[in-house]
């Protein structure tokens, strides 16, 4: 339940950051096969991290990550702001979704 509840909280927190972004999809694109060594590098950091990451279906992505922060939401905040970067960096119209909480991967689990 405390995991949930820490899911709940973190999306309210992106979807604060980021609002209505363009491009709204019903079920969550895969990432490209490149995102797993992101994701490699993201398990190895210690302390409370998250990761955040928009796919387009036209191929472009963006993520970001943080870690080592007092709080969850901290690191969330953090991450979204990274990934916000890259979503303008690479065009990427998809608005941002959670991806992973500590070593947890719910980026699936949302509906």
């Amino acid at each position: 339940m405390k995991r949930f509840i820490k899911a709940a909280f973190l999306s309210a927190l992106l979807v604060t950051v980021f609002g209505c972004a363009s491009g709204t999809y019903n079920a969550p694109l895969a990432p490209p096969k490149e995102a797993d060594l992101i994701l490699a590098r993201y398990k190895e950091l210690p302390g409370q991290k998250v990761m955040v990451m928009a796919v387009d279906p036209n191929g472009q992505w963006a993520f970001g990550y943080d870690h080592s922060r007092e709080t969850l939401a901290e690191a969330a905040e953090k991450a979204a702001v990274k990934c916000d970067q890259g979503r303008t960096d690479y065009q990427v119209l998809t608005k941002a979704s959670l991806f992973a909480i500590n070593d947890e991967i719910v980026y699936y689990n949302r509906k």
